[in-house]
């Protein structure tokens, strides 16, 4: 008995750790990844290139909208049709979290990472965020003989009437990402009664959040509330407009990584979430994405914003609730 003992115990140290147990019966990893992700199409297969190349892995990715994956997977759930999620925005990870859809994998490869852009107990990791930012026309502004504003409450200067340009945010993300910013800072009724005044301020809602960093590039409006991309790719242009990041801070959507809970590929799997937080990834990242998560590791935007303390769960929970009041008070 004790040398059948030790034969098993043998025959158990050599198996392939690229097997997992499911009851009695064992089960191969694929070493095939199938993710969903919100990347844009002119990035996708870079960084997919990229990890692939880096792990070993066979990716098989699928492009989804961040409001269209969270329908997906809420439909899907508990049975997710893929073995992870990489680029999602934070709130709908938190989203995900909470109906118990994900895997908790403490990752060392992430040990440096900074604590804001990871789940305490292996839930999430975020690679890579974009902020809300004001854009300015400095010829405009110099013809007027204006200061450009420093902060949120500056816009409420009457003189900006007619000159702010901001997008709607019954259609765009980074316009909700504007408002859950001034509610996360000012609180709810000084929040409203911001976005009162400042209603009273804007000549114009765009269904795009880019759109107000080109008008105010182009001289059409004198102010805008955008995204950061927005504005620094029209500066590299040669426009006159400039990146203002107001002195309260700013709200910022951070891009993450999960693993499913009903994945067949775990080892796979976290082998990929352990290779995108390595410093050859987030150089890969930095060539596409706004700012990444790594300390040192250059990326499209070179300054680092001051950031709120953002609350993307506050921010998801109250979405549908915001918006609908802000349509019944500002849409004519």
């Amino acid at each position: 008995m004790k040398r059948l003992f030790y034969l098993i115990i043998m025959v158990l140290l050599v198996i392939p750790t690229s097997f997992v147990f499911v009851g009695c019966a064992e089960k191969a990893d694929t070493g095939v990844i199938k993710y969903y992700t919100d990347n844009d199409e002119g990035e996708l297969d870079p960084l997919a290139d990229a990890i692939a190349k880096g792990t070993g892995l066979k990716l098989e990715p699928l492009r989804l909208s961040s409001g269209e994956a969270w329908a997906r997977v809420d439909a899907e759930a508990p049975n997710i049709g893929a073995d992870m999620h990489f680029g999602w925005p934070h709130s709908f990870v938190l989203m995900a979290k909470e109906k118990d859809l994900l895997m908790k994998y403490k990752s060392r490869a992430w040990k440096d990472m900074p604590d804001q852009y990871k789940d305490p107990d292996g839930y999430w990791y975020g690679w890579s965020y974009w902020f809300t930012c004001i854009a300015v026309n400095t010829k405009l502004l110099e013809e007027k003989g204006y200061d450009p504003p420093k902060s949120w409450k500056d816009l409420l200067d009457p003189k900006w009437k007619g000159e702010i340009v901001m997008p709607n945010p019954g259609t765009s993300g980074t316009a909700y990402l504007g408002v859950s910013t001034i509610m996360q800072l000012y609180g709810e009724d000084e929040g409203w009664d911001y976005l009162a005044k400042l209603h009273k301020n804007v000549a114009q809602y765009t269904s795009s959040g880019s759109a107000p960093g080109q008008l105010v590039a182009q001289g059409e409006f004198m102010v805008g509330i955008t995204w950061d991309q927005a504005v620094l790719k029209r500066e590299k242009e040669g426009y006159p407009v400039k990146m203002i990041i107001p002195e309260e801070g700013t709200g910022f959507v951070l891009d993450c990584c999960v693993i499913y809970k009903n994945t067949e590929n775990p080892i796979s799997a976290k082998k990929f979430v352990d290779y995108i937080a390595s410093e050859e990834f987030q150089k890969v990242i930095g060539q596409y994405r706004s700012r990444v998560t790594r300390p040192g590791v250059e990326s499209i935007v070179p300054l680092k914003p001051k950031l709120i303390d953002y609350d993307a769960k506050w921010a998801a929970d109250n979405r549908e609730r915001i918006m609908s009041a802000w349509k019944s008070k500002f849409v004519q």
